[in-house]
């Protein structure tokens, strides 16, 4: 019997792509996927993580588990803290998509950068490069760039600005820090289109995600 892969997501255009990058590297591997695309506004509304958002996210988690999921990838940095909360309560691995992003991130340098268009992302993202740094004995500095007008021409469905506004941005926090983390897994195909000095600096979480739930479920 093939392993199972369960998904939590925020957006419904992240489930294509990952699903495909899954299937690149766990060919055969089954999937389940439940997308919830209130929570983040939910998130904004509450002015952050709250008990209640928590507790719908672990439901999520403890629906896909109960279909047979052998481990469970969160691919939201929105609602990466509602995983701490949720893992007691479920008997398979829950990971955070950006863990393995955000490991490497303060490996590489001590200046981070992270890019979002979803002020959500940016406290979570944040504390986790912190919590990260907190263990392996480092002190890093992290400058934000929140670019809301990028998410604004994606909800249009004008993918060329989002793409142009971002790109910008990373050019400019290439000459600020020693790493550029891009904080929303929908952000992921920018990385090939820097150049290619700039793309050394650059981290995204599907794959090294993605990688992380293979090593997981011993594939």
């Amino acid at each position: 019997m093939s392993r199972i892969l369960g998904m939590i997501h925020t957006v419904f255009s992240i489930v294509e792509p990952i699903n495909r990058l899954v299937l690149e590297i766990m060919p055969g591997v089954d999937r389940i996927n439940i997308v919830d695309d209130y929570i983040v506004k939910l998130i904004e509304a509450r002015g952050g993580i709250t008990p209640e958002i928590s507790r719908i996210v672990a439901s999520h988690i403890l629906a896909v588990e109960g279909e047979g999921a052998d481990a469970i990838l969160v691919t939201c940095s929105s609602i990466s803290p509602c995983v701490d909360y949720a893992r007691p309560l479920v008997s398979v691995p829950v990971l955070k998509i950006d863990d393995p992003m955000t490991d490497m991130a303060v490996q590489m340098g001590d200046r981070i950068g992270v890019l979002a268009t979803a002020p959500t992302t940016v406290k979570p993202t944040s504390e986790l490069l912190l919590k990260k740094a907190g263990q392996m004995g480092k002190k890093i500095t992290i400058e934000v760039e929140l670019k809301e007008d990028a998410l604004e021409a994606l909800t249009v469905g004008d993918k060329e600005s989002h793409d142009r506004i971002l790109l910008d941005s990373i050019t400019s926090l290439s000459g600020k820090v020693d790493v550029i983390v891009l904080a929303q897994a929908s952000m992921a195909h920018l990385e090939s289109k820097v150049d290619e000095n700039t793309r050394q600096k650059v981290l995204t979480s599907p794959r090294s995600g993605v990688e992380q739930a293979k090593k997981i479920l011993g594939l």
